[in-house]
Formats: structure tokens, sequence, C-alpha cells
């Protein structure tokens, strides 16, 4: 489908934004980009071809046109005809990325502020908006500021385009229920989340879902790119710095109230995860 991804952690670079109404019969010129192209119609209908896939964007509609691709179009674009335009340098490379799953109500829980940012989502190639004057307002006032000379005019187009983007992902995936996987997945978070104690009791996981232990730590890997030893861990180390933020217990108490076994495999857990030790880390927290 050539869908166009957009990472989390990087912003899109804006080349060009336009309207424009055609008098007479038109055709999509024929070319092959260095840019991604965003189309959205706001009267009439338009006819692309993105290389053999034939797309005709009604009133209302968008379309995401990926660089590096043949587009061209025959003349069956009507006069009066008018669209919206989106020229920008988008996101190929998504090695060690992971694709957010939107459909899981919980989050892996992140320590690492970087790691957070570290996710991408594939976007909608070609739909439809429930409220279409919603966004050719806001097309419209794109449009002048690409056209003005505000100073902060390059850094606002891109973040007001990549939340634009994310809107139109959000609202696609409001008719894409949770797959079975993702189903599993969220049973283990709630699992996870509601145990006391840090250590994980693989049988009692497994028999709790009534799944085969080993087919449970594939799915979570696949779908949220952390190993369950993972997750446990970082919610658990999240609990921690809750609780030496919220609460004046020492390490010791604070190892003894997640469960750990004793003071040292937790303070060997939290550096790991962390990067210092329980003391650094309430040192700068004080």
């Amino acid at each position: 489908m050539n869908n166009l991804k957009l990472r989390f952690d990087q912003i899109l670079t804006i080349q060009e934004f336009g309207f424009h109404t055609t008098s007479s019969q038109y055709a999509h010129p024929s070319r092959r980009l260095d840019w991604d192209v965003f189309l959205y119609v706001a009267e009439g209908h338009m006819e692309v071809w993105e290389d053999d896939i034939e797309y005709v964007i009604k009133k209302g509609q968008f379309l995401f046109l990926r660089s590096g691709l043949a587009h061209w179009g025959e003349p069956k674009t009507p006069a009066g005809t008018s669209w919206y335009w989106s020229h920008f340098i988008g996101h190929s490379n998504m090695e060690a990325l992971q694709e957010l799953n939107i459909n899981m109500n919980s989050s892996p829980a992140v320590l690492n502020s970087q790691e957070g940012y570290r996710k991408f989502i594939t976007l909608p190639k070609h739909g439809t908006l429930p409220q279409p004057k919603i966004m050719e307002n806001r097309l419209a006032a794109l449009v002048q500021l690409f056209h003005s000379s505000d100073p902060f005019r390059t850094i606002t187009l891109s973040l007001q385009s990549m939340e634009m983007y994310m809107n139109l992902y959000k609202d696609s995936m409001q008719e894409h229920q949770p797959t079975k996987s993702d189903r599993t997945v969220q049973r283990i978070i709630d699992y996870l989340e509601h145990k006391i104690c840090y250590d994980i009791d693989s049988k009692e996981l497994a028999a709790s879902l009534d799944m085969n232990y080993s087919y449970l730590c594939e799915i979570f890997k696949q779908k949220t790119g952390n190993t369950i030893n993972q997750y446990n861990a970082r919610l658990f180390m999240n609990k921690a710095i809750g609780l030496m933020k919220d609460s004046h217990r020492n390490v010791s108490e604070i190892s003894e109230l997640l469960g750990f076994k004793n003071p040292f495999y937790f303070s060997r857990v939290f550096s790991k995860h962390i990067g210092c030790s329980p003391s650094e880390y309430m040192s700068r927290i004080y």
C-alpha cells in the first residue's frame, strides 16, 4: 500500500503548502518526487495514479503519496475541483523503532524518557474525514502561515502537520478492533501491573491466562518490543521512583515493600535499568 510512517523522535521538514482550484479539466503531472505529498480535496474530486494503483480522492477525502514512486494522472479531474497540498520530507528508516499499538490501553512502563519517543505509526493511505470543515479551516490557516513572515513559521508548520497527521491516524484506528494477540498482551500487562511482588511466577501467569508461557513471551515481545521481564522490571522501578519521591522510606524499606529478596538485589536491578544506584537517584531528588 506504500503507506507513510510517522516517527515520534523526529519532526517533518515542510517543503510547501498550497491551495488550488482548477478552471479546466486537470491531469495530475507525471513525476517522481524526492518528498512525500499530502492531498486533501475540498471540492469536486481528483484522480491520481501511484505506480500501478489508481486513487480517486473525493470531496472531504485525503491521500498520501510516497516519495520515490511514480505519480501521474489522466484528465479525469473536473473543472472547479479545489484541493490543498503539502510537500514534506518524511521518515523512512524505522530501524530500532517499535510501532505503537493504539489498541492496548496500557503502554510499556518507561523510565528512560527517550524510549517513549522511539515509536512510529503507520499513516492511513487514503480516507474520508468525519469533520471536513475542521480540516479545511486548519489547512487554510497553514497555507496562510506558509506564506507569512512569521519567524516561527518553519517549526510551527512541522509540529502542526505532525499533529494533523496523527489525528488522521487516530480517526482511522477507531474502526479497527483489537486483535486476539492485542487482547492477550493487554491481559499480561494487567497481570503485571496488579502484581504485588517483583518476581514473576511463570507458571502462575501461564495458568491465569490458560496459555503456554513461551507463547506469551513471544507475542509480548512482538507487540511491545519488550520482554515480559523487561516490562516487569521497568514497571517496578517506576513504582520505586514513585516511592522515593512521595515518601521518606529508605532503600531497604522500598525494597521490602516491592517484594525484592533483599536490598542488594533491588539495587542491582535498579542500577541496571536506571543507570545509577537507588541512593544516588534519591540524592538527585532531594
